[in-house]
């Protein structure tokens, strides 16, 4: 590419831009319409010269973009640190085109300042990318890999170099001659660019290529070929502005700019290419780590299985004898059903036969005040009307009652739910202190229905003091026990079914509950039977011979014990006795 210029002039092609200058005398002999051709040809040379220095500034700007991209993919911050120093030499080149064209205001006139400045421009692109090479073939600087902080340190360098070579320029009124026609050395300032060119063509750019081999770097070798080229082309060959030599010259510094740019672009299509092998590979070694890994979950699950199969033998041995328990509680809370659902239906009544008259009251009311403040102060007749229409004195006096009546019901529940409640304990899994009156009479409340107006209940209570107990499952202890008593002297024959419920306290460290009827009684095969398992003398479907067994296993959780007393037709008589703190029990 850079040979092809000089064989075209070998074959009579010249690239320069005629000069045929424009004098005012003649303007006047130039016909109107014609005028502006002619201008646009005198001004020729300077527009090609724009066009291709543009070009070549535009290169740059693309160059660092793509830098930039590449550092993010990366990390390495070589890349944009010369993208950068190639780009500062575009703006020295952008700033040369503006000066040429009068777009920001020079001193010297054009015939100096173009080529001093595209000297100083060519010098400078030189300088600055021989030294971001440097800086990374003396110092090496392994921290400044990832830092995006050493490239904006590179960028505000170059850029007040940059500004300081303008600014000079710029105000300079007496610019240095830097053509020489008639001398073999026609521009001799273009001579030094070029020996730095070569100097790093040569030396610096394969010393670089060597310490960190990219495409990129291997770009900059081959860009000193157009470089060079370029700089011979203006120190050996161009006469004139716009001479062929000239816009040759303008032309090889774009492709100057554009072999880094390919270098680039081939950079980063092979790091891009790179990386999506680097991912194959991992997404094959991870896949390939994962069947392992399966594997190993596959054999730890068939050990975890084994060892769930005999932990759940394990927890279906522990937990058969919480669904046995669990099933007479069930059996017994189903014979609540009735009286639970008796006791809060007439609550319920109470409630649900006054709210709808408090709701139409306290509506009447709401609606009285509200228009009682539309018209307060004044006493309107309007007021008057509505409090006659509502019978204010008579809501005012029916109204605590309904709330009484609500109040009573609620109250009524309250208490049966309360039962229930300390009843169940179902909040409660661990022991604590107790009060075992208080579970009595809950047991009692739920039972209400079955002994009320029918059975004689006496209560003899002494004094007992709070134990260390299930509350749960004495309660269920107490159900049992009352609902066998309660069985047993409405099957029995007798005049005046009794139950009578005895506490007291035998030993310091012990408290004993009595439940005894004068019901049928047991005969002597059944009580050697009774707290046998799934022994019952109730009908089939009425009873699961699991109620007296249950409490014999918790009586004996507790570290008390459980005797019975009971002979035909003279009734029957339970008594438990428990330990008042379970933990004394255990150690006697």
């Amino acid at each position: 590419m850079c040979a092809i210029p000089t064989l075209l002039n070998l074959l009579g092609v010249d690239f320069g831009t005629p000069q045929d200058l424009l004098h005012l005398e003649a303007i006047d002999g130039i016909a109107p319409d014609r005028l502006t051709d002619v201008l646009h040809q005198t001004l020729a040379g300077s527009f090609t010269h724009t066009l291709l220095e543009w070009s070549a500034f535009c290169t740059a700007i693309f160059t660092v973009i793509l830098a930039l991209a590449h550092f993010a993919i990366v990390r390495d911050v070589t890349t944009p640190t010369i993208g950068v120093a190639l780009f500062f030499a575009g703006v020295m080149d952008a700033f040369h085109t503006l000066a040429a064209d009068r777009l920001i205001e020079v001193v010297a006139d054009n015939h100096n300042l173009i080529p001093f400045t595209w000297a100083i421009c060519r010098l400078s692109n030189a300088v600055l990318a021989a030294v971001g090479v440097s800086v990374f073939l003396v110092a090496k600087p392994k921290k400044w890999q990832r830092s995006i902080g050493f490239v904006f340190a590179i960028s505000l360098g170059c850029g007040m170099l940059a500004y300081a070579v303008v600014r000079w320029c710029a105000t300079s009124a007496v610019l240095p001659e830097t053509q020489f026609p008639d001398a073999f050395v026609t521009r001799p300032w273009d001579v030094v660019p070029l020996l730095l060119f070569l100097l790093s063509g040569l030396v610096l750019y394969p010393a670089f290529y060597k310490l960190y081999p990219s495409l990129f770097s291997h770009a900059l070798i081959i860009s000193t070929i157009p470089n060079a080229v370029t700089q011979l082309h203006m120190a050996f060959g161009s006469q004139m502005l716009f001479d062929n030599h000239f816009n040759i010259a303008h032309f090889l510094k774009i492709v100057a700019y554009g072999v880094p740019l390919f270098g680039l672009i081939l950079d980063y299509i092979y790091t891009h290419r790179t990386v999506e092998r680097t991912n194959a590979e991992l997404s094959r070694e991870i896949g390939e780590r994962q069947q392992a890994m399966d594997a190993l979950d596959k054999t730890q699950k068939l050990l975890q299985e084994k060892n769930q199969d005999l932990q759940n033998a394990l927890d279906r041995l522990q937990t058969t004898q919480a669904q046995l328990i669990q099933t007479e509680k069930m059996s017994s809370l189903g014979q609540l059903v009735g009286g639970v659902a008796h006791e809060i239906n007439n609550p319920v009544n109470f409630i649900y036969g006054n709210v709808i008259h408090t709701k139409e009251y306290v509506e009447d009311i709401l609606q009285l005040l509200s228009l009682y403040q539309q018209e307060f102060p004044d006493g309107t007749a309007n007021l008057r009307i509505a409090i006659e229409e509502i019978e204010l004195e008579y809501l005012f006096e029916d109204l605590p009652k309904a709330l009484d009546s609500i109040q009573h019901g609620a109250e009524r529940i309250r208490q049966i739910v309360e039962s229930l409640r300390n009843f169940s304990r179902l909040d409660e899994s661990a022991s604590k202190m107790a009060d075992l009156h208080e579970g009595i009479e809950s047991t009692l409340v739920l039972l209400d229905r079955r002994l009320k107006n029918r059975i004689r209940l006496l209560k003899k209570y002494g004094a007992l003091p709070q134990i260390e107990c299930y509350p749960s499952e004495l309660n269920q202890v107490w159900m049992s026990l009352l609902g066998n008593a309660i069985d047993a002297v409405l099957e029995g024959d007798v005049e005046e079914p009794t139950i009578v419920i005895t506490t007291d306290r035998p030993h310091q460290g012990t408290v004993r509950v009595a439940i005894a009827d004068n019901g049928c009684g047991m005969s002597a095969e059944v009580r050697e039977k009774v707290f046998d398992p799934f022994f019952t003398t109730k009908p089939v479907g009425k009873g699961t011979g699991l109620g007296l067994s249950i409490c014999y296993r918790i009586v004996e959780k507790h570290r008390g014990a459980i005797e019975l007393q009971s002979r035909p037709g003279e009734g029957t008589r339970v008594t438990v006795t428990l330990p008042v703190g379970r933990s004394s029990a255990k150690k006697r």
